[in-house]
């Protein structure tokens, strides 16, 4: 399990302040989402978390360790991301698997948890709805494995019911530790913090 520590971090676009002076503690196994305005910066959180983005101040640690370019690429090992409104350049689950390196196979179960037949994996993206293309997004991800999870509005294209599934499956598991972005006050509710941007 990880604990990510966020130190006095800013981001600035042009001379306007995006956020500075952030801190906070996600402990390990915690499950902590970021709320706030359009344009306040939270996707922009998760992407510096990522390390897609850099921040112009602060740092962030993982475990006691600093991400940093020496370190960056070990941690991102550690990482699964999942961006809001990923644009794909694949045509179904089975090539998204292959570009992430696992075995497709891996996310089935995850699939029928969030309500969806294993056979929609192989099925194009372009047949598919917006929520269950976001939930075999999310079961590749789970996929992974990884300790670290990082979610930017999961459940923006889920019905109730596929949300409750989702969030039933993220905090079933205690190992991992998760950083999302949210608008849906279940998901808020759920979590053990909350960041106000």
């Amino acid at each position: 399990m990880f604990e990510i520590e966020v130190n006095n971090l800013a981001k600035y676009f042009d001379e306007r302040i995006i956020f500075e002076n952030l801190n906070f503690v996600a402990q390990k196994g915690q499950k902590v989402t970021i709320t706030g305005a359009s344009g306040k910066g939270k996707t922009t959180l998760l992407r510096i978390l990522a390390g897609i983005a850099a921040p112009d101040k602060g740092s962030i640690t993982f475990n006691n360790q600093i991400f940093n370019g020496q370190t960056a690429r070990a941690l991102r090992q550690q990482i699964a991301y999942l961006p809001q409104g990923i644009d794909l350049m694949v045509n179904n689950g089975v090539e998204l698997a292959q570009l992430l390196h696992i075995d497709y196979k891996l996310s089935i179960p995850y699939l029928e948890k969030l309500l969806l037949q294993p056979s929609i994996i192989e099925q194009p993206f372009a047949a598919v709805s917006g929520g269950e293309k976001q939930r075999i997004l999310v079961s590749l991800i789970l996929s992974l494995q990884r300790p670290i999870l990082l979610l930017d509005e999961p459940t923006s294209a889920l019905d109730k019911n596929s949300a409750e599934k989702l969030m039933n499956l993220i905090w079933s598991n205690p190992k991992i530790t998760m950083v999302s972005t949210s608008h849906n006050p279940e998901w808020e509710k759920r979590c053990e913090q909350v960041i106000r941007l």
